[in-house]
């Protein structure tokens, strides 16, 4: 039985992946029979799946086949009548209501156990919200919405559940989330592991680098956090912990580099993509716009893991035990899909879909080039079953936070809600963006960073906006502590995943990974108040804000391990090296010339004492 229930797992991926890169090339069904269908797909992978992770529970397997025939047939249902919901979008009957009731209970069972418990309690206060809003308090107040208009507006029209999250989950997030699964699987994933580790491998705490280079890398096309930890961590973590890391530390630097895998671009984490859609941009206007903090959060990185290794007297790893150099060099064709990505989404301005679609086939005939990257029937199961399954938790959290969105916006909620937040933080910038990155960081504790992008951009973003912030600033603001979450304590997913692999403390590797990510905390901050670092400006303000933002970075990270360059900081040091990290971070001429001024003053301080420092091994 069980492998009759893989063949039907796999038939099912096949019938998936088909079907969004059909519908990704040829144009998608319009009204909501495309979404309608891409959940059906996915609600049968889910189930399917827990069903076979059930086999120790019968009940639990009983229990999974009803919800994957009762889930199916709801969204069958929900296809037949899309031409006439498209006619006549008034049209209810009770049918539709019995239907609708199944249609939730089923998301927030799949959501439970796939996203977690979280996102299903979030969405089930707003479903209460919904009908009890005569309670609440009179900021949040309403008259309660009805059973019929409130089924009818989630579950049939574009406001709720098939609404704009879900339409860009249906339409071109799974399209990337099935070009990952493939480069992971052919061309590049591997490679650009093996690059990192024979170009950094080397060098002072060698393993922590290439950690972080492969995750930068690896990270931009799995979209999730802790999928780079599992795909990258595996290599980099035992490596780390053989030259001398401490376990939680070797395991909190997979977790962190893995976690910015998602701010880097081209591909970045699905949320970007949600973003150009929510803002009505292109996406290659959110790509420019991360790439300098994304730069500037993996060089933080970078220099923390150097004065780590500097601190402990960490060496590089032997030549003999790396990729050859010339060897990795000489494969360099192999990111030749990337190159195609980026100048399609780019200067040759293809839509999303196209160029996942285009590059997905480019990678495809690349993969027969050799025979060590060549799709055989192994590596095609393979990559069908993490394709299908990885596209199932985005699939949902859209879908269920299409449920807050629709009672946001059906109660009014929506309207108010700025002026509630503005009115809460007393009209002041600064104050909203703390009570904001409160919220994102609580709100992105075991979320994906797509579903908690989605709820904070629907509630908070439009806030910040009414104070004058600049929209694409607001909602990266929103997105980055999204994403932070993952590195963020007591609920750090990222760093539990590490922690399993480097066989530590979870709760100390998560720790250690909210250190190491102390300038993502910061950047958010600065880019609000100084658009530049978004690429808003001109090219040379550009320029000297990155300059500024790089060694402001460098002195943040300084601060934090207590060395710059090879000599040790006593704690007055490193409280005005840090005020110059903020002043060279900020882009204003003049704060670049206090902080640069207070970095050379502390660099020459303390390198005149270091003779009466401890010898630091180098």
């Amino acid at each position: 039985m069980s492998k009759a229930i893989q063949r039907l797992e796999l038939a099912v991926c096949i019938c998936f992946v088909l079907f969004q890169m059909y519908t990704a090339f040829f144009g998608s069904i319009s009204g909501i029979a495309q979404k309608s269908i891409h959940l059906t797909f996915v609600l049968a992978i889910l189930f399917i799946g827990f069903y076979n992770n059930d086999h120790k529970h019968k009940f639990m397997q009983i229990l999974d086949l009803v919800l994957l025939v009762v889930g199916c047939t709801v969204t069958i249902y929900i296809t037949t009548l899309s031409e006439q919901l498209a006619i006549d979008s008034t049209t209810h009957t009770q049918m539709m209501s019995v239907f609708g009731v199944l249609f939730i209970a089923i998301l927030l069972i799949a959501t439970w156990r796939k996203v977690g418990p979280v996102l299903a309690i979030v969405v089930s206060f707003a479903i209460f919200y919904a009908f009890y809003g005569n309670i609440f308090p009179a900021l949040f107040r309403h008259g309660g919405m009805k059973f019929t208009r409130f089924i009818h507006l989630i579950c049939y029209t574009s406001e709720g559940i098939f609404g704009s999250p879900l339409n860009s989950a249906a339409t071109f997030i799974c399209v990337f989330i099935i070009l990952g699964g493939l480069f992971a699987i052919t061309v590049v994933g591997d490679y650009m592991t093996g690059l990192a580790a024979a170009v950094f491998g080397v060098f002072r705490g060698g393993p922590a680098k290439v950690a972080v280079v492969s995750s930068a890398l690896f990270g931009s096309i799995s979209g999730s956090a802790c999928a780079n930890v599992i795909g990258t961590g595996t290599f980099t973590i035992p490596m780390m912990k053989r030259i001398g890391y401490d376990s939680e530390f070797a395991g909190a630097v997979e977790a962190t580099a893995s976690t910015g895998g998602q701010i880097m671009p081209p591909i970045m984490g699905s949320a970007a993509f949600l973003m150009a859609e929510v803002l009505g941009v292109r996406y290659w206007d959110v790509v420019k716009a991360a790439v300098i903090p994304a730069i500037l959060f993996y060089m933080a990185l970078m220099f923390a893991v150097d004065l780590y290794a500097l601190r402990h007297g960490l060496v590089g790893v032997k030549r003999s035990e790396l990729p050859p150099l010339k060897e990795s060099l000489r494969g360099i064709w192999k990111l030749s899909p990337m190159v195609v990505l980026v100048l399609m989404i780019g200067p040759m301005n293809f839509s999303i879909t196209r160029s996942g679609v285009y590059t997905f086939l480019f990678t495809l005939a690349l993969s027969f080039v050799s025979k060590e990257t060549r799709l055989n029937r192994e590596r095609l199961v393979q990559f069908l079953y993490s394709a299908g399954r990885g596209c199932c938790t985005v699939a949902i959290a859209c879908s269920v936070v299409g449920i807050i969105i629709g009672t946001v916006t059906g109660t009014g909620l929506s309207y108010r809600l700025s002026a509630i937040l503005v009115d809460v933080a007393n009209g002041k910038l600064p104050l909203l963006l703390i009570i904001t990155m409160i919220a994102s960081l609580i709100l992105g504790m075991g979320l994906p960073s797509s579903a908690c992008y989605l709820v904070l951009a629907t509630l908070v973003a439009p806030a910040i906006i009414e104070l004058g912030v600049l929209p694409m600033a607001a909602h990266m603001f929103v997105f980055y502590y999204g994403i932070i979450s993952n590195v963020t304590p007591p609920v750090a997913m990222a760093a539990y995943a590490a922690a399993g692999l480097a066989d530590c403390n979870p709760a100390r590797c998560g720790f250690q990974a909210f250190r190491l990510a102390i300038s993502g905390f910061l950047l958010p901050f600065f880019f609000v108040y100084n658009n530049v670092l978004l690429f808003e400006g001109a090219p040379l303000d550009i320029f000297r804000a990155f300059v500024g933002a790089l060694i402001g970075i460098y002195c943040l990270s300084a601060a934090v391990y207590g060395y710059i360059w090879n000599a040790p900081l006593n704690p007055l040091g490193r409280v005005v090296l840090f005020a110059a990290a903020v002043g060279l971070i900020d882009s204003g001429l003049l704060t670049d010339v206090i902080g640069l001024a207070l970095m050379i003053a502390v660099h020459v301080y303390f390198n005149i004492k270091k003779k009466r420092a401890v010898p630091i091994p180098q």
